[in-house]
């Protein structure tokens, strides 16, 4: 089965209670992923071969991080 025709994977959450989801899985799943964010703050890491490689926030979780770093 190819990437095309393969049923995406379910997220999965890591030890450490961030949501974990295949970069290649993350497309059709990203409103579910953007709601989860939304209304339940549960943070998504978007992953490539098993690696977080971007992470998906709140705004507000973001302008927290900026401010706690000292950053405009």
């Amino acid at each position: 089965m190819t990437a095309q025709t393969r049923k995406p994977e379910k997220p999965k959450i890591a030890p450490d209670g961030v949501q974990e989801v295949r970069l290649t899985d993350a497309r059709p799943l990203l409103t579910t992923l953007i709601s989860d964010a939304r209304e339940t703050n549960l943070t998504s890491a978007l992953t490539v071969r098993g690696k977080r490689k971007i992470m998906l926030v709140t705004p507000e979780w973001y302008e927290k991080a900026k401010t706690a770093l000292g950053e405009r």
